[in-house]
């Protein structure tokens, strides 16, 4: 493990939730890349009027053969106690964050209501009572604000800072020919429609191009390391485990299993991901989008890097 790249993407750029900082983080990456021996190109997308994805490409757009795709913006701060994240179910993740995401906000909504049938009974002047409702008005403009954007996360050390260790890592030990093969994509936008991931494919498919996509998804901890794969993708998977230093098991995603994830875009994917196992044996992470999230083994990161290297060295 370099330390200097970990620290460097765990710590000094470990938020990139708001567009200034995943700026910083877009010069110190193509820094390290370009170092590594690739150049930057920008893929550029909105949806509507108030999002918009800026996803950082580094490589060979009309030779690669490979790509190693990275969300690269961190997840909105959950005020819960408890969060599961499902790499492999974007149904499951939506279903087990329902509560994390809506119920914190009610709670707001329900103290401004009862504020209003309570408070404004002791309120005996015109500048208190309209001072009291500017205040209202500001906490629903904040609960809006957290609806629609939320508030950034602090510690994202698994969720995706380790992913971009990894590929940093990864993209320095290629040499010239490997480069030509195997291009690195950062994705914005990494949640609801993953609107980074579908404007990358999007521009796959302008060039006629249709790269074996390697995703990576919370490689940082976890006792258990999978490998979900589209379908028709199983040896793709069944290959990439095979360079893996122990046993891992491959998933087959089905159509509800790739909604909300970036596997629904790409048509010839896997995806990476280490965590626990539910009492259904579907992978999770407990976590992710709270303070906790600050923590990640190294050499679990390691271990994920040495698969990918071995596999893109098999595939001279």
């Amino acid at each position: 493990m370099n330390q200097t790249i970990f620290d460097r993407y765990t710590k000094e750029f470990g938020t990139r939730f708001l567009r200034f900082q995943k700026h910083k983080f877009e010069k110190a990456l193509t820094k390290d890349m370009e170092e590594a021996g690739y150049e930057k190109k920008v893929f550029e997308g909105k949806k509507m009027l108030l999002m918009k994805a800026e996803d950082y490409f580094y490589g060979n757009l009309k030779r690669m053969k490979t790509v190693i795709v990275v969300p690269y913006d961190t997840p909105e701060r959950k005020f819960w106690h408890k969060v599961l994240y499902y790499p492999f179910d974007g149904t499951k993740t939506m279903n087990k964050t329902l509560i994390a995401t809506y119920v914190p906000a009610i709670i707001v909504y329900l103290i401004i209501l009862v504020a209003i049938y309570t408070v404004s009974n002791f309120i005996g002047s015109v500048t208190m009572a309209n001072m009291f409702s500017l205040i209202l008005f500001l906490f629903v403009i904040f609960l809006v604000y957290f609806m629609l954007h939320g508030f950034a996360n602090h510690k994202n050390v698994n969720r995706n800072s380790s992913a971009v260790v990894a590929a940093v890592q990864l993209a320095k030990r290629l040499d010239k020919d490997e480069r030509q093969r195997v291009a690195f994509l950062f994705t914005d936008k990494n949640k609801g429609t993953y609107l980074g991931a579908k404007i990358a494919d999007e521009q796959f498919v302008k060039e006629g191009k249709n790269p074996n996509v390697i995703c990576l998804d919370c490689i940082g901890t976890g006792s258990v390391t999978g490998i979900s794969f589209n379908p028709g993708n199983r040896r793709f998977a069944t290959d990439l485990a095979h360079e893996y230093k122990d046993k891992i098991e491959t998933v087959k995603l089905d159509d509800m299993m790739r909604v909300q994830t970036p596997m629904s875009h790409f048509r010839k994917a896997v995806m990476v991901a280490s965590g626990e196992l539910d009492e259904n044996n579907r992978l999770y992470v407990l976590g992710t989008g709270t303070r906790k999230d600050k923590v990640a083994d190294e050499e679990h990161i390691d271990s994920v890097c040495d698969m990918l290297y071995a596999y893109i060295q098999k595939q001279k």
